[in-house]
């Protein structure tokens, strides 16, 4: 916009009014223009004070605003002139006395116009100080806030005696009005903005606490591994245990039976050679000898043999659980070791399982995951499935199938004759440290640690079907 200037001179009042008027409104267009680009609102007022200045002439505008409790006023434009310090002390002076016009009128919200500031007895303290600034006359106008309250003053200084007409007041109050407007606006926008930071405040607050959380919930879930990790050895280390109880228990017959018989080997050989040395032997007693000698060292090599096998069977497991590699193996035969390696945890008890496994079924798996998964079922059916003294029955079939894109599974299948499960236990089960036998010492991981093993280190899945009375049945599926 280009800057305003007086276009008119004509004599006629009416149209001079109104060009003014005109001029006045282009001035806050103007204004209301530069607010919107961004500039301050001292700029803005500027551009109204500078054409009412234009249009009245000989005069200075200033724009002050009331503080909260409408005792000072703030200078809102032309802070570099020395009217604005004058205007604001005079009407410090004034409004502070409370038999003054000015203040009367101006509290109240009417217009308090002075065209002789040295024929009134109110001015008389600042009179000294206009007469070094060229101050005569001040209009002074109420700027009225859009709730109706007085928000401040829009003053014009005259350099010579001045009594307005109602022309001129109305130029006078439509600036203020102009002023109000833009003070409103710039309140809206301060408003606008504050609450804008506040609500970057509040984001920037919720993206600290949604890392806090974030990292407390990503150290949760790292802990959480750890302690599964933690389960699934200490598992490892349960299995291991029972299988070390099986050795010592399984290989103290075989090695039980060859220590005896080499002992009596060794008796009848030194009753031989005694007699040999005292030449007394008979030809029956060498052939007695002989066959005894013989029978007493097959069964020291048989039982050798045993304990040898068995030493190499538990050591295969073990090294199954303790590494959990893939290799390929025979699947019926890894079972039977497996029901070995708890026969004496399940021999005082009556009950009798049943393997329905090809004999020729080799699979590429993890085997130590999968003698983990048979004992927690196998132990699970012998703690909880069958009530005591009765016999219980468990069947444990597998064969390969191909799905529909030819990728070949195994699938598993445990089932046992026990009191089965209600919704509720099927639905829990899974979840760690849930039990329903707290009295028997149970601690409620088997289940979710035989989950784990099927869900993250087989990858396959884990599925249960089961009815109060009616048994137990798991279906396991497992990539090989």
């Amino acid at each position: 916009m280009q800057p305003l200037k007086l276009i008119s001179n004509d004599d006629d009042g009416r149209h001079a009014a109104l060009v003014s008027q005109h001029l006045l409104d282009d001035a806050r267009a103007c204004a209301m223009e530069n607010m919107l680009n961004g500039n301050p609102l001292d700029l803005a007022l500027n551009t109204i004070t500078t054409c009412l200045e234009t249009i009245l002439d000989s005069c200075h505008c200033q724009v002050l605003l009331f503080d909260n409790k409408k005792s000072v006023f703030r200078s809102l434009n032309k802070s570099n002139d020395s009217h604005p310090s004058f205007i604001n002390q005079v009407i410090k002076n004034l409004l502070n006395n409370p038999k003054s016009d000015f203040s009367t009128n101006l509290k109240k919200g009417f217009d308090a116009i002075e065209p002789d500031i040295y024929s009134s007895k109110a001015w008389q303290a600042m009179y000294i100080d206009a007469k070094e600034i060229g101050v005569v006359a001040n209009w002074a106008i109420p700027i009225i806030a859009e709730d109706g309250s007085i928000a401040g003053i829009f003053s014009a200084l005259f350099e010579t005696n001045r009594n307005a007409d109602v022309g001129e007041l109305s130029l006078l109050k439509r600036a203020a009005k102009s002023a109000s407007a833009l003070l409103f606006h710039s309140k809206r926008k301060t408003q606008e903005l504050r609450h804008k930071i506040t609500l970057h405040q509040k984001f920037i607050a919720q993206k600290e606490t949604a890392e806090d959380i974030s990292g407390l919930l990503k150290k949760a879930i790292e802990q959480r591994a750890e302690v599964q990790s933690q389960l699934l050895e200490l598992e490892s280390m349960a299995a291991l245990g029972t299988m070390m109880s099986s050795l010592t228990h399984e290989i103290s017959t075989p090695i039980g039976v060859s220590v005896t018989a080499a002992s009596f080997l060794d008796d009848i050989q030194k009753d031989c050679l005694q007699k040999v040395q005292q030449e007394q032997i008979k030809r029956s007693e060498l052939i007695t000898y002989l066959k005894e000698s013989a029978e007493a060292s097959q069964i020291i090599e048989r039982n050798m043999f045993r304990a040898d096998e068995l030493i190499k069977t538990f050591k295969r497991l073990s090294v199954d659980q303790h590494s959990q590699d893939v290799r390929t193996f025979k699947l019926c035969e890894y079972v039977y070791e497996v029901l070995l390696s708890l026969k004496p945890r399940l021999k005082h008890t009556p009950h009798k399982i049943c393997v329905d496994i090809p004999a020729n079924l080799t699979v590429d798996s993890n085997p130590g995951a999968l003698s983990q998964i048979l004992i927690n079922l196998i132990m699970n059916s012998a703690h909880h499935a069958f009530a005591p003294n009765v016999e219980g029955r468990i069947n444990i079939k597998a064969n390969i199938e191909y799905d529909s894109a030819r990728n070949k599974k195994l699938i598993l299948v445990y089932k046992d004759n026990g009191k089965g499960m209600n919704a509720r236990t099927i639905e829990n089960m899974y979840k760690p440290f849930f039990t329903l036998a707290r009295e028997k010492d149970g601690c409620g991981l088997g289940m979710h640690i035989c989950n784990n093993i099927v869900m993250k280190v087989l990858r396959g899945t884990i599925d249960c079907r089961s009815e109060l009375d009616k048994g137990a049945e798991f279906t396991i599926v497992i990539p090989v």
